[in-house]
């Protein structure tokens, strides 16, 4: 009679574990894919950040006279950024694909490797938001960055003018 009571304890205590575990990986899929939609936001914004770069590029360089290499400073700068958000969303992209992955196989999975996949995955997405986070402020300085080379440009394009008159 006791072994019975023990073993329905056992049971009800693991059914109650597997419930949790459940509830938190359904709660880590619903946060993967918003993880993934702000990552293909992120995504075509850093493409056109590219675009938009290569173009500020060609127009620096093709000033005749550039009388401050800031610049080109400035602009070495908003590449290696841009270098960087490249790597990162590359790794970004990697865990995604290894989170698929791992659900697929976590039906497959003891209690025990439930959790400890659970607490990896936690783990990842807290460190691939608070990385998407700093990407999107990024951008923005991204942006002011090649508008203030910008200006520049349009500046000393506008002296030239002046000057062959």
């Amino acid at each position: 009679m006791i072994l019975a009571l023990v073993a329905i304890g056992f049971t009800s205590c693991n059914d109650n574990a597997n419930k949790d575990l459940e509830n938190q990986q359904q709660e880590l899929t619903k946060a993967n894919d918003s993880i993934v939609s702000t990552h293909e936001e992120l995504r075509q914004k850093h493409q056109e950040l590219m675009n938009n770069h290569n173009q500020v590029s060609q127009e620096l360089r093709g000033l005749e006279q550039l009388e401050d290499s800031t610049q080109l400073e400035k602009l070495a700068e908003l590449e290696g950024q841009i270098r960087d958000h490249q790597a990162t969303l590359a790794s970004h992209e990697e865990m995604i694909r290894s989170h698929n992955e791992l659900n697929k196989e976590y039906g497959s999975l003891s209690t025990d490797e439930k959790k400890a996949q659970l607490d990896e995955m936690q783990k990842a997405h807290d460190r691939i938001m608070s990385e998407q986070d700093e990407i999107k402020s990024e951008h923005d300085e991204i942006e002011k960055g090649h508008q203030s080379i910008k200006d520049v440009i349009a500046q000393s394009s506008g002296e030239d003018s002046e000057d062959s008159m």
